[in-house]
């Protein structure tokens, strides 16, 4: 129990220095790679419910899902539409569309359905990171 409590505190510290050192574009790079950890957690509990193994992964599903919808609705809040013009707008159709699938996923059960939104998240953040390797 120690041990673990001791892992975490070090994860959490370790994340946030890799936080607060992060350029924007990083940043956003971080955000996308948590939504995908997240969306895949959610789509294994999932996965379980479905063959009847046990109930505490309902509430691990409703966490993945609940911190994977919170992102994606932080990445879309601070789109700058004015900025980003076109590519932005994109951008918000894609995460409100995402949100509503996962919405409907989260109440269908449906793993499949949170596959094709892990789908999309990793097409959009192969480009986040070239944004990242580039520098910028």
């Amino acid at each position: 129990m120690m041990r673990s409590r001791g892992a975490a505190q070090y994860r959490a510290v370790s994340n946030h220095g890799l936080v607060a050192d992060a350029s924007p574009a990083r940043l956003v790079q971080i955000m996308y790679e948590e939504v995908l950890t997240q969306l895949i957690i959610a789509q294994g509990c999932m996965e379980r419910i479905s063959n009847n193994l046990p109930l505490n992964e309902i509430a691990a599903k409703g966490k993945a899902m609940g911190k994977a919808i919170r992102l994606i609705n932080q990445l879309n809040v601070t789109l700058d539409m004015e900025r980003g013009a076109e590519i932005a707008a994109n951008l918000r159709s894609l995460y409100v569309y995402m949100l509503a699938r996962l919405t409907l996923a989260n109440a269908a059960l449906d793993a499949s359905i949170v596959g094709e939104v892990i789908a999309l998240v990793r097409k959009i953040k192969s480009g986040w990171d070239g944004i990242v390797v580039d520098g910028r």
